[in-house]
């Protein structure tokens, strides 16, 4: 048999540029989609048993040129390229080429090689079937797999090409069958045998290493079996040529945590990186590793871990299951979206855009091939979205049950969500502070009107992102610190600067304990309110604000002391950290306290408990989303 390279003849037909579509879609992120891909076939074809975890192996080697089967030959198809190219007048192609002859020139290369172990390999490599090896080989643009496998346009099979200076790639396979097969092939230019002839001997740009009587694999070939021996059921891929540099490891590390995390943490997937394995009972130990590269990845890895994850499961209209995992957690930032999975537990989107307020993360999986098969029909060739307009038999039924979906994933967060997160439109880090008012801090009481002179308490719970605003409410300290040291000079009155309450001499005083300006009267003095100090200072606990629907929600604190009457008012805080008090349209009492009343105050409440949780369940008069904050007063009679 004469093994050697072939490019078939196009026959007058199309001529192959520099720009190849497979090619180009994965420029730029080549060796991460090279990790996605070949991982994501060896899932496909792995053994049927379950118990049987599919291992995939990257390694590196350095090998000499003339070491590439076909070299000689392969070298002079690039020069004749070149020379063919180089009267086009098209830079693109020039700059190609000139790389590869410089790199194909060089002494040394690298090659690169994907092994997979515990699969069924690759069918039928001498035949005419359309799966299995010619599916790799030789079908352009479409693919054979369906329902639940990962695959469905046959583009994936252009990443490895992306990753050599050559466009050259060699497979090999030993199958269930036993059979044996090994072929090279090349995503190359259109290039002339002849170039006194270029109209009768133009190429594909398309070549095959093997048998060249109908471009067939063979046996064996020996450069190959020299950096690895064949000898278990599996499919190697070795890539001629390849191009990555720098820490390639670290990036096929990353990409294989971020797509086939929950893989890996069911014990579907092993791979090796080089002398790094990462496998089950390695994963928490590369995760902790590689969080500051995928932090979004870690929150879905916290969801698979944490005791705290819930699960829910939704018959989704006769097509199968709707598994969510969701973490709701007031201690961890996490990233508010939740993670589509298929079954082999390999990602292929996020959705976000669930809710701004509540941090949370999730794992959505679709259980059954036919609810798989149903979606993997509206996927887009990059496996980024589900678009329904793609499902041809019925773009309006796969709109509904899309919306359907989300729908039932946002609902289901929103009934467990907590407003918890360090930004500006949230409350996370919550903290509060009970406060102590003076004796005598307000003589004209008498009328038993509720306003802010008559609390004696008052809890603020505020985000992070305002602590460094002016707190809102009232703030009290010893009476008599801070008297004016002139009665002629203008300014802020307050030692300090503090907020103070003027007295404007006898037993008159402002009521208003704010920051002012003005003359002090003769005899008048002012008194300083301090934010925080002494012993006063009591943390409220358990703090939890849940949306459970379009316009309620759900509040729950513990107190820090027994309160006999005061009020709870629920405040929205803007981009400026400035605070507006929210109306209240309804209120119901679940528990810690006697009674709660709806007020132009907020809710009246009596007999608040400091150890049992105080929950209460309110509605406001819109359906807006907003940042909140509590604030509960007690009054001082």
């Amino acid at each position: 048999m004469d093994i050697k390279w072939n490019f078939p003849n196009n026959g007058g037909g199309q001529i192959r540029g520099v720009s190849d579509a497979g090619i180009e879609t994965f420029t730029g992120s080549e060796i991460k989609s090279l990790a996605r891909e070949i991982c994501q076939n060896s899932l496909d074809a792995s053994e049927s048993n379950k118990d049987s975890c599919t291992k995939v192996e990257f390694k590196r080697y350095r090998i000499m040129n003339r070491e590439i089967p076909g070299y000689y030959d392969y070298k002079e198809i690039v020069n004749k390229a070149l020379s063919y190219w180089s009267k086009e007048n098209n830079e693109k192609a020039m700059e190609f080429l000139m790389r590869t002859k410089e790199e194909i020139e060089n002494t040394y290369c690298y090659v690169l090689r994907i092994s997979d172990y515990n699969t069924i390999g690759l069918s039928d490599p001498y035949g005419e079937s359309s799966s299995g090896w010619n599916s790799l080989i030789k079908i352009d643009g479409g693919a054979t797999k369906s329902g639940d496998k990962a695959g469905a346009f046959g583009i994936g099979k252009n990443a490895p090409f992306c990753n050599s200076y050559y466009r050259l790639v060699f497979y090999r396979t030993l199958n269930k069958e036993n059979e044996i097969a090994a072929q090279g092939v090349s995503r190359f230019l259109s290039y002339p045998e002849n170039l006194d002839d270029t109209r009768h001997t133009m190429t594909t740009g398309i070549g095959y290493y093997g048998d060249p009587d109908g471009n067939l694999p063979i046996r064996n070939i020996v450069e190959l079996d020299k950096l690895k021996y064949r000898e278990e059921v599996g499919t190697d891929v070795f890539v001629y040529g390849f191009n990555a540099v720098g820490q390639w490891k670290d990036s096929v590390i990353s990409e294989i945590l971020k797509n086939f995390l929950l893989s890996i943490y069911r014990n579907q997937l092993s791979v090796k990186v080089g002398n790094h394995e990462i496998n089950f009972e390695s994963l928490s130990e590369y995760m902790e590793m590689y969080s500051y590269k995928i932090k979004e990845t870690y929150s879905f890895y916290q969801v698979l871990s944490d005791p705290n994850t819930k699960t829910f499961k939704k018959e989704f209209h006769g097509l199968g299951n709707l598994k969510l995992k969701v973490l709701v957690s007031s201690h961890e930032k996490l990233n508010r979206k939740i993670l589509i999975t298929r079954t082999n537990g390999m990602k292929l989107f996020n959705i976000g855009n669930i809710s701004k307020l509540i941090s949370f993360s999730g794992i959505l999986e679709l259980e059954g091939h036919e609810i798989n098969a149903y979606f993997r029909e509206m996927e887009t060739p990059a496996h980024d979205k589900w678009l329904p307009s793609r499902y041809s038999k019925n773009p309006e039924q796969a709109k509904r049950y899309y919306n359907e979906l989300k729908q039932w994933l946002r609902d289901t967060v929103l009934s467990l969500g907590e407003y918890t997160s360090d930004e500006e439109i949230e409350v996370e880090g919550l903290g509060g502070v009970l406060q102590k008012e003076s004796n005598n801090a307000d003589e004209k009481g008498e009328n038993n009107k509720e306003s802010l002179n008559d609390f004696v308490d008052k809890i603020i719970i505020q985000s992070q992102k305002t602590t460094q605003s002016n707190p809102k409410g009232m703030f009290y300290g010893t009476e008599g610190d801070g008297q004016s040291s002139s009665k002629k000079v203008k300014g802020t009155i307050g030692k300090k600067g503090s907020p103070a309450t003027r007295k404007l001499g006898g037993t008159r005083k402002r009521t208003k304990k704010d920051r002012h300006v003005g003359l002090p009267t003769v005899g008048g003095r002012d008194d300083i309110h301090q934010r925080y100090g002494g012993d006063i200072n009591q943390p409220i606990e358990n703090v939890r604000i849940i949306k459970i629907g379009s316009d309620s929600y759900r509040v729950s604190f513990t107190a820090p002391k027994f309160i006999k009457k005061g009020h709870v008012e629920i405040v929205t805080v803007g981009e400026n950290g400035k605070s507006n008090k929210l109306k209240i349209k309804s209120v119901a009492l679940i528990n810690g306290c006697d009674s709660v009343t709806k007020t132009s105050s907020g809710i009246l409440f009596t007999n608040m408990s400091d150890h049992d949780k105080t929950k209460l369940e309110f509605s406001l008069v819109d359906c807006r989303d907003y940042a909140m904050e509590v604030n509960v007063y007690e009054y001082n009679r």
